[in-house]
């Protein structure tokens, strides 16, 4: 399906007069990211539907509002018998939180960025890019995604730490510890793409090569671990990253 989306924007494009070679790859790219987002749109309408409850579904319109079920996500909410409004965001600056500032909001987009999450920029303005961000970036820490950020996440995000007083097990802890540890690594998209070829060409199926880590890399990462002796937290160390990137 993307071949045929890519090859179609290669034509169209061609016919175009004239068209310089870095236009062209703008021209690719953007179809490329455009089916992306329509890929993460099914997926989270998808999981919206697994779940059937007025919040999966008001989740999933947090991160679309403007999606491509939005209409049928909001039908959903209505029969359940809910308000297809979403609670405020607390760091919108709405009346349940003073928010963080903007320098901080735009922080937060920038180390989400570098963590190979796209926000699709980093202007200060929590869209609907930066809230398909957060919610992956959520998944694969396994917290609620609702695409919207706690205190403690947030400070997670911009310290690299989690709030103390966690009541977390000595394993979630650890498993813990080992992701911040990853993320000060500071890989980027590209890089975590080639870590993902590298695993998936020594037989640990990522489930995609798209330079973000979700449930798929994590437990090809995991499978790797443990096939040489390593301990299987599913996060990289700084060795283990260089060893599957080079």
């Amino acid at each position: 399906m993307v071949r045929k989306m890519l090859s179609a924007a290669f034509v169209a494009a061609t016919l175009t007069t004239p068209v310089q070679a870095q236009d062209l790859g703008d021209i690719v790219g953007g179809v490329a990211r455009q089916y992306l987002q329509q890929e993460q749109d099914r997926a989270a309408f998808a999981q919206a539907q697994s779940q059937n409850t007025i919040r999966g579904y008001q989740s999933y319109l947090q991160q679309f509002p403007s999606g491509l079920y939005a209409a049928e996500a909001r039908q959903q909410i209505s029969r359940l018998g809910g308000s297809v409004d979403t609670r405020d965001d607390p760091y919108a600056g709405g009346s349940n939180s003073a928010g963080l500032s903007r320098d901080q909001r735009v922080a937060v987009q920038r180390r989400l960025n570098a963590l190979g999450y796209s926000t699709n920029g980093a202007d200060g303005n929590f869209g609907p890019g930066t809230r398909r961000a957060i919610a992956l970036w959520q998944r694969d820490r396994n917290y609620t995604q609702t695409g919207s950020l706690t205190t403690a996440q947030a400070n997670e995000i911009l310290r690299g730490t989690a709030v103390a007083g966690s009541s977390s097990s000595s394993a979630g802890a650890s498993s813990g510890s080992a992701a911040r540890a990853e993320d000060d690594i500071g890989l980027s998209r590209s890089q975590r793409a080639a870590i993902q070829a590298e695993l998936t060409r020594r037989g640990y199926d990522t489930r995609g090569i798209d330079g973000v880590f979700g449930r798929g890399t994590r437990g090809a990462i995991a499978s790797w671990q443990q096939a040489n002796r390593m301990s299987a937290t599913g996060y990289l160390t700084v060795q283990q990253a260089d060893q599957l990137a080079r």
